[in-house]
């Protein structure tokens, strides 16, 4: 098996075992004997790969696994196949190789019709591909050029008109949606050069949206955002320190967004977990400023202020010394500042009740805070609302357990300040000397290095 295929097309991060079902995988495929395969899921951060298994000498492929329902991927030299795995013993049969074979699912299953779909798409961009290639060998003048390039016309315009079908009739069934992610429009064979790249870069998102949630945290939908990051050169303009274009490149694909919640937040954490701090770090915080500019809440403060707070809170990464910072209007009155909270971990976290992320932030953080609190976690949410009455509502309504303060002044007064902190919510993960363990950006995160701080 060529692991290069697993590096380049996915990110490899683990998987989390809490909570989930054993799975079953069987395949059936008699022509692909001795070859290796590796099934991959996708989640909220990222792609990771479940296992790795050959096909035996009785052609059955077979996957045990702790997981959930949902999308999956064989990787294979000879090709993918993707599957919705609806139960936990799931076999389908594979006539043939990958991309070229037949595949059969259990009857009524909606993955035959997506393997319809792909299947007809495959055909015509076969087709396509052959034709544009034999076109590039031949003169333009010539009379068999002619002949070529019209036959190459129809076959794109064949291909048009079912993208267009699919699309109108059928959008609303996750089979035809998922075909249609995988398609992109094979520019002319006349364009060339900066016109050949402005036309595949502007009709690559046609059938695919960022923002769809029957996509999001699929293979494909982390596959297809790595496409789009090597079609806009991001490794040439990382090896060539270009930081104003890597921004660039990552703002796009935010605004591609749609400026969905969910959307960026399984963005923000595939971006993460390629480029981590501790070993891009320019290029990291390039992506955790534009998430959070567009998915947590903003103050307005003078633009020096905020530019300076954006390069400060840049230091504050695993390390760095937590500033000893006074609790304002602490509720029961019995911890007076940070440094005497008692706890082997201390999540502190910077919100507002004006602010939707901070509330979602908040009520995900309740979830999984009784657990946490029993190993030695501790939670202290300084709060940045200015009406002490509304934020002791806001505490008493949602019932947070954990140490609750309020600073008045915002991110104008000194807990703001004293933290750089320029949008609500921001998190830090401190240790009792109060050192940084991490700085999470989002609940994934922070779920991940709480898990691996109490494993």
């Amino acid at each position: 098996m060529n692991n290069k295929i697993i590096v380049v097309v996915f990110l490899l991060i683990s998987q989390t075992m809490f909570g989930q079902i054993q799975q079953k995988l069987s395949v059936q495929m008699n022509d692909c004997k001795g070859e290796q395969f590796v099934l991959v899921r996708g989640d909220e951060g990222g792609s990771f790969v479940v296992g790795q298994e050959k096909v035996d000498d009785n052609g059955m492929l077979s996957f045990v696994w702790e997981g959930d329902y949902g999308f999956y991927r064989l990787v294979s030299d000879l090709g993918n196949i993707d599957f919705y795995l609806s139960n936990s013993d799931f076999h389908f049969s594979l006539l043939g190789k990958p991309v070229v074979g037949e595949l059969r699912f259990p009857a009524n299953d909606e993955n035959n019709q997506f393997h319809y779909y792909l299947s007809e798409f495959n055909v015509l961009n076969q087709a396509i591909g052959n034709l544009r290639e034999n076109l590039l060998t031949l003169n333009e003048r010539d009379s068999s050029y002619k002949e070529l390039y019209a036959e190459f016309k129809s076959v794109q315009k064949e291909k048009k008109v079912l993208l267009k079908e699919l699309w109108r009739t059928h959008i609303d069934s996750w089979p035809a949606r998922m075909a249609l992610a995988q398609q992109e429009l094979i520019p002319d064979i006349k364009l060339k050069g900066k016109k050949y790249d402005d036309y595949y870069q502007k009709h690559f998102f046609d059938y695919f949206a960022i923002s769809d949630s029957v996509l999001q945290a699929t293979p494909i939908y982390y596959e297809k955002i790595g496409k789009f990051l090597k079609v806009n050169h991001i490794e040439e303009l990382i090896k060539a320190e270009n930081y104003e274009g890597i921004n660039d490149v990552i703002s796009k694909l935010f605004w591609l967004t749609e400026l969905e919640p969910s959307s960026q937040k399984y963005l923000a954490n595939y971006l993460m977990s390629r480029y981590p701090e501790q070993k891009v770090s320019k290029i990291y915080h390039l992506i955790v400023d534009a998430y959070k500019v567009m998915n947590t809440c903003e103050y307005v403060m003078g633009n020096k202020v905020i530019q300076n707070r954006i390069q400060n809170s840049r230091a504050n990464n695993a390390g760095w010394l937590v500033p000893n910072i006074d609790l304002y209007n602490t509720l029961d009155g019995k911890i007076q500042s940070l440094g005497e909270v008692n706890s082997d971990l201390t999540l502190l976290i910077i919100w507002s009740g004006t602010c939707v992320h901070s509330r979602e932030m908040l009520e995900r953080i309740k979830d999984l805070y009784p657990e946490y609190h029993e190993m030695g976690l501790e939670v202290v949410a300084v709060s940045l609302d200015s009406n002490l009455g509304y934020w002791k509502d806001m505490v008493s309504q949602n019932y947070y357990p954990w140490v609750n303060a309020c600073d008045t002044e915002g991110l104008n007064g000194t807990t703001a300040n004293m933290l750089s902190i320029y949008v609500t919510p921001s998190m830090f993960l401190i240790d009792p000397s109060l050192k940084t363990v991490a700085v999470p950006q989002t609940f994934f995160q922070l779920e991940r290095e709480l898990m691996e701080f109490f494993k």
